[in-house]
């Protein structure tokens, strides 16, 4: 297969690096795509606030504080199957049992909080299983974005990106409002309700088209060393394949946990002082997220580069012990992740070929979330020995290595002819 098949995928037409799409916001089926998708976005913002707070309220660890967020990229273990299932059965039955196991499971943790004081690894294991119901719920969505959205699907998928950090924004705005009168238990049951607002779109029709069932479909097999061959064929992708699993191992789940470990024992925030940082983390990240997403044309041989190096200074700056810096490098880091986890999904949707997208995208799940796994793994015990600052500061360091990788393939960035997908 040629980089111009690869690049066209199912879209009909070549997609260079200057090609120019339209807002995704003009087309109705967005709209209330967009909105379903981000009530549900809503309700796993206030649940990844709140859990964290309780189980530092309920253990005083960081440990547990850490493990609990690692169900998530535990749960991204399984993407490369719900992949599969994508390309081969389509997307309905990913979608519908994803939002129901999620459900399910997040009723059955609230009522053992109800009951009492929980054993933590209960905790984990409900938890894990709404992160694997929300796994595959979004390589549900995600496969078949390109398919809804076929004017705009780079677009389409960068906004819905974006969408989803303005709802993690809200999410920690939302706990420090209604910490006080809901309590803990109360925050946690407002998500419950949230799982089923996709459900609602699907029914009103907004959904992506029936796929073929021949019966040479329906037997075909995996054959995922083929259709890992065939991606990182394409060194775009392969380079922010790499960018991405740099991201995940250092600013991951074990950082997000350590910032607020900091927050509430080092700086001695309040619950609410902390959800108060956390919101505008956020803000930043959605304004960085929101900067890439929203323009007509990416540059992403300039663009890569320079949010790599100013994430890594953020990080680098977070071990200086002076609470209005530590406030501005944790501003400036969300910033340039935002710009980066954009430009990434981006490329993604404009660069994968349709016809492997769920296999495609659940292989660099599975690997994405391996690397995630490390952040956990590796913080705690570092903090412990270290200490915050030399680990704020190794963090910077690691994440620098990717430039590396950005200099060998800045080649791979060259503009080219839409008409060709060839260098100009």
């Amino acid at each position: 297969m040629t980089t111009a098949d690869r690049v066209r995928g199912a879209h009909g037409t070549a997609r260079g690096d200057e090609v120019v799409e339209p807002s995704p916001f003009a087309e109705r089926a967005f709209r209330v795509f967009a909105a379903g998708n981000s009530v549900n976005n809503l309700g796993e913002a206030l649940y990844a606030t709140a859990l964290p707070l309780l189980a530092y309220r309920l253990t005083g660890s960081l440990a547990v504080m850490t493990w609990l967020a690692a169900a998530v990229p535990m749960s991204m273990l399984l993407a490369p199957w719900f992949g599969s299932v994508a390309d081969r059965r389509g997307t309905a039955g990913l979608v519908l049992y994803g939002l129901l196991a999620q459900a399910s499971a997040a009723t059955v943790m609230n009522l053992l909080l109800w009951q009492g004081d929980p054993e933590p690894w209960v905790l984990f294991v409900c938890a894990l299983v709404v992160a694997a119901g929300g796994v595959a719920y979004r390589v549900g969505w995600m496969t078949d974005v390109p398919v809804m959205f076929p004017r705009c699907p780079a677009r389409a998928r960068g906004t819905l990106n974006s969408l989803f950090l303005a709802t993690t924004l809200a999410g920690p705005v939302l706990v420090a409002a209604t910490l006080p009168l809901l309590g803990y238990l109360g925050v946690l049951w407002l998500n419950l309700p949230t799982f089923f607002a996709p459900l609602a779109v699907w029914a009103f029709g907004v959904r992506p088209p029936r796929r073929p069932t021949a019966d040479g479909r329906r037997r075909e097999p995996a054959r995922l060393r083929g259709v890992w061959r065939d991606t990182l064929a394409d060194r775009r992708i392969a380079v922010t394949l790499v960018l991405q699993m740099v991201l995940e191992a250092v600013c991951g789940t074990g950082l997000t946990s350590l910032v607020l470990f900091e927050l509430r024992h080092s700086w001695q925030l309040s619950a609410q002082q902390a959800g108060w940082v956390v919101a505008a983390v956020n803000l930043s990240l959605l304004t960085g997220n929101l900067l890439v997403s929203q323009r007509e044309r990416l540059r992403p041989a300039t663009l890569l580069p320079v949010a790599v190096v100013v994430r890594a200074v953020s990080l680098a700056l977070l071990a200086v012990p002076v609470w209005p810096l530590f406030l501005v490098a944790l501003a400036l880091g969300a910033v340039a992740q935002g710009a980066l986890l954009a430009a990434v999904v981006m490329l993604r949707v404009r660069y994968l070929p349709q016809r492997v997208m769920g296999r495609a995208s659940g292989l660099m799940w599975l690997l994405t979330g391996s690397a995630a796994l490390l952040s956990p793994v590796v913080i705690p015990p570092l903090e412990h020995a270290a200490g915050p600052h030399a680990t704020f500061l190794a963090l910077g360091v690691a994440s620098s290595v990717v430039l590396v990788q950005l200099h060998r393939a800045r080649t791979a960035w060259t503009p080219t002819n839409p008409a060709t997908t060839e260098p100009a």
